[in-house]
């Protein structure tokens, strides 16, 4: 037997349905787990395909908020180093596949930080 779940849904004076951004993230993994294309998936959910399209890319830029377990996030372990008689400490990042950042200086710090942000990225292939 088929199993449903009853949700309200509100809508605005327009009559378009609002979503909760748990809502859209649940969506979204729905998404991801379907295997439908984009414009499939929004119409047999009810949503307009720009709207569901404007999420997706939102998500993927990382500009919508992203819950727990969602794993599009990973924690990386950091360690300070401070040479003695030195007045610069270095940071050593491990990468979850093993690979370690050393990082002795500020462009070093920002150079990390961009590598951080696009392995953070959902990957396309």
């Amino acid at each position: 037997m088929t199993e449903t779940h009853d949700i309200i849904l509100k809508s605005d004076r327009r009559g378009r349905i609002r979503f909760t951004p748990e809502q859209r993230t649940a969506m979204l993994d729905a998404y991801d787990a379907s295997g439908l294309s984009g414009p499939k998936f929004a119409q047999l959910h009810g949503v307009n395909y720009q709207t569901f399209a404007g999420w997706f890319q939102r998500r993927k830029r990382g500009h919508a908020p992203l819950a727990v377990g969602t794993g599009l996030f990973t924690l990386l372990e950091a360690t300070a180093h401070a040479q003695p008689g030195s007045s610069c400490a270095r940071l050593e990042v491990q990468l979850p596949g093993g690979a370690r950042l050393l990082i002795d200086n500020m462009s070093s710090l920002s150079l990390a930080a961009a590598l951080i942000r696009e392995l953070q990225l959902p990957n396309p292939c």
